[in-house]
């Protein structure tokens, strides 16, 4: 988006935001590395394009120009940081976060950018929606009775789908008939 720069880009969490950031930046011809402790969603990541894909505590195949980080743990920083090149941008993507802890400063956080979601502008939005609007997403909706609702929000929840990203529709006529 607003780093034609970046060449490799990590990835750390592989849930339905960064599967859209993988399409876009394989798209835009980023190296992408994909980290997770689901072997799934690894399986996944290199269905839909990764260039790699392990563990955060596994050596990748080379140092990254940019990552983003994007569950809510704070552990996960200290080993971004020892990826990223220095020159290169990390993004906290969370609203909040576990405790962040640094051991080594002088080695991880010099030379380094750390951001975060706030620093996304408007601009930056709409190049990403523009580049996605140009790719199949891999968006799904199934519409389910409301009698049965909380049983695919359960399977959703357990990844039980086969779809990216699930949306869950229910008939409104249906859901009305139901609350009388």
């Amino acid at each position: 988006m607003g780093a034609p720069q970046w060449t490799t880009i990590g990835l750390y969490g592989f849930g339905p935001t960064a599967y859209y950031v993988l399409r876009v930046a394989r798209y835009s011809g980023h190296r992408v590395f994909v980290s997770s402790r689901s072997a799934r969603k690894l399986e996944w990541a290199l269905h839909h394009g990764a260039n790699w894909a392990g563990t955060a505590r596994e050596e990748m195949p080379g140092p990254l120009d940019a990552a983003i980080v994007f569950p809510p743990a704070g552990g996960l920083v200290e080993i971004a940081l020892e990826h990223i090149r220095p020159g290169g941008t990390l993004v906290l993507a969370p609203v909040a976060m576990s405790e962040i802890q640094v051991a080594d400063y002088s080695g991880h956080l010099w030379g380094r950018d750390i951001r975060t979601l706030y620093n996304v502008n408007r601009r930056d939005a709409q190049t990403f929606l523009a580049l996605a609007a140009k790719l199949d997403m891999g968006l799904h909706t199934k519409v389910v009775p409301f009698r049965e609702l909380q049983g695919a929000m359960a399977r959703v929840k357990r990844g039980e789908t086969t779809a990216t990203h699930v949306a869950v529709r229910v008939r409104e006529s249906e859901a009305t008939e139901t609350a009388r």
